[in-house]
């Protein structure tokens, strides 16, 4: 039993990376060649919240590393930037995991909404303090609006789609 638990934290662990690599894929694609007005989400930073919430064991800091390090390398970002912020972000899920397990889904969604918001503050004050180009304000602003709209979306495809829900007091004990 404990064997068929630890296939599946992999198998869990290689859709996570899977769904990263297509959501790469899909950002590198030239499918407008104009600039746009308007930022989108950015579906890595909210999948990486939510799963690293409800199933820490899913979301490992060396992928979550590696996922984001290969997309700052793809999509010409600041190499390790974003991915140090996201490990430290995912690492504070993690840690409130626990906590948050039988709090409400608002508590839950607030946490990933603060943090969303502080990963903005500090991919722009570090690119500020090391003279990096960023993008607007107003862009990274409608961004982190984005994506705490789209937080219970993901959240619910996860259910759904992969059974990503909010670890048990049996989860956290079987994980000791």
């Amino acid at each position: 039993m404990a064997d068929a638990a630890l296939s599946n934290k992999w198998l869990m662990r290689l859709v996570f990376a899977l769904l990263c690599l297509l959501l790469i894929f899909a950002q590198l694609l030239p499918l407008e060649t104009t600039p746009r007005r308007w930022a989108g989400p950015e579906f890595m930073v909210v999948l990486a919240l939510a799963w690293a919430v409800r199933q820490p064991d899913y979301t490992p800091p060396l992928l979550i590393a590696g996922v984001f390090l290969l997309a700052d390398f793809l999509l010409l970002r600041p190499p390790g930037l974003a991915a140090a912020i996201m490990v430290f972000a995912c690492e504070v899920q993690r840690n409130r995991a626990l906590r948050l397990r039988d709090a409400t889904f608002a508590t839950e969604w607030l946490t990933a909404a603060v943090l969303m918001v502080l990963i903005t503050l500090g991919y722009r004050l570090i690119g500020t303090i090391f003279l990096l180009p960023l993008p607007s304000l107003g862009l990274m602003l409608m961004q982190t609006i984005m994506n705490i709209a789209i937080y219970p979306g993901v959240v619910l495809l996860s259910h759904l789609l992969f059974g990503v829900r909010r670890a048990t007091a049996h989860d956290a004990l079987g994980a000791n």
